[in-house]
């Protein structure tokens, strides 16, 4: 049973056993900076399990605009 990250579409392999979901995603996102805000969604491919980070919609700089 191997562990599977994917982002961005592109899959990384797991770099190492005994790191936890959140520890390889601080690692990623020392590359791929997105990934330090990403959600994780897990789900099973046969015996493996995938690990995708999926980058969080926000309104940065977004300002309340008022209605009168």
């Amino acid at each position: 049973m191997a562990r599977i990250f994917v982002y961005d579409g592109r899959e990384f392999p797991d770099p190492d056993g005994g790191m936890t979901v959140e520890e390889v995603k601080a690692t990623l996102s020392d590359f791929y900076g997105e990934i330090a805000n990403a959600s994780v969604k897990e789900t099973k491919r046969g015996d493996d399990t995938v690990y995708e980070f999926q980058r969080r919609v926000g309104t940065k700089g977004a300002h309340a605009r008022s209605l009168s």
